[in-house]
């Protein structure tokens, strides 16, 4: 089996078995320490194809910085688009907003370790626009459209 085959499966067993997938729990219960909560909500969605993401993420705010305690996410999709939502979630849980603002196009095409077309590049960059897009929207700030990903 080549290394891309290893890889292509990987995304097939993300997309059939997600592990943040509508596993969040909109209470307001405080998830770690004591600091300030932060609830952020966002939907998406890729219009070309019909993929939707909507992510929800719970912030905790400690000494002015808020770090991600929990995400999750929900939506319908492809293969890909559903499988970088999930993966998404393996490294930007523990990122605080900055981070997470700050996360590349190249970084989430290295996580999902496949080779990303131009054609597929809005379905593996539909949740990071709904992550990065909630985070701005909580800052109230101007949001992110596909031409900030250079597609």
């Amino acid at each position: 089996m080549c290394t891309m085959d290893i890889y292509a499966q990987n995304i097939l067993d993300r997309y059939k078995k997600p592990f943040y997938k509508d596993k969040f729990n909109l209470s307001g219960k405080r998830v770690a320490g004591s600091g300030k909560l932060n609830l952020v909500i966002h939907k998406e969605a890729n219009h070309s194809c019909g993929d939707v993401v909507e992510v929800g993420m719970k912030f905790v705010e400690t000494q002015n910085l808020a770090s991600l305690q929990v995400y999750s996410f929900s939506g319908n999709g492809c293969a890909i688009s559903m499988a970088s939502a999930d993966m998404l979630g393996d490294v930007i849980v523990g990122m605080n907003m900055e981070d997470i603002l700050n996360f590349s196009k190249d970084e989430l095409y290295e996580v999902l370790g496949i080779e990303i077309s131009v054609r597929r590049s809005k379905c593996a960059l539909l949740p990071l626009l709904a992550i990065q897009n909630g985070v701005l929207g909580h800052q109230k700030e101007a949001l992110k459209s596909w031409k900030d990903y250079h597609i």
